[in-house]
């Protein structure tokens, strides 16, 4: 494996939400870390779908957004610049220069945790009646 690779880690993070005493349900994101950082604010999500295509093929993707769903609002002039490389994948950010390199694999083998997690969580809010939504919700 290559030492001058940057640390990639994707993790489902799943929170309670209520908007009265009878509906709660539960909201799963997913995060992104790169070197332990976030590649974008708090206050943005992850645009699933494109994080999904730009694992397979090269190109500009609009990976990450504003809360309310446009790139633009919260500063993404500019999708991520991606390259694949021999297994592994070179992002660039062209809005503030900063370009990272990961191991596909990594970021395969995270995934294939996640989707092991939605199983068990869905399964387990499903015997509870409480609705599950977000991040991996038709997976």
């Amino acid at each position: 494996m290559n030492n001058n690779l940057d640390s990639v880690n994707l993790e489902l993070i799943v929170t309670a939400c209520q908007m009265e005493a009878d509906n709660i349900w539960m909201q799963g994101d997913l995060e992104i870390r790169l070197n332990t950082e976030k590649p974008y604010a708090d206050s943005d999500i992850i645009n699933v779908d494109e994080f999904l295509k730009s694992l397979e093929q090269d190109g500009e993707f609009s990976i990450f957004s504003c809360c309310c769903g446009i790139p633009a609002c919260s500063g993404w002039k500019f999708g991520i610049q991606v390259l694949h490389l021999a297994g592994i994948i070179k992002w660039t950010n062209p809005n503030n220069g900063k370009t990272w390199s990961f191991s596909k694999q990594k970021v395969e083998n995270d995934l294939i945790l996640i989707r092991e997690e939605l199983t068990n969580y869905k399964y387990f809010f499903n015997q509870r009646k409480i609705e599950y939504v977000g991040v991996g919700y038709n997976w």
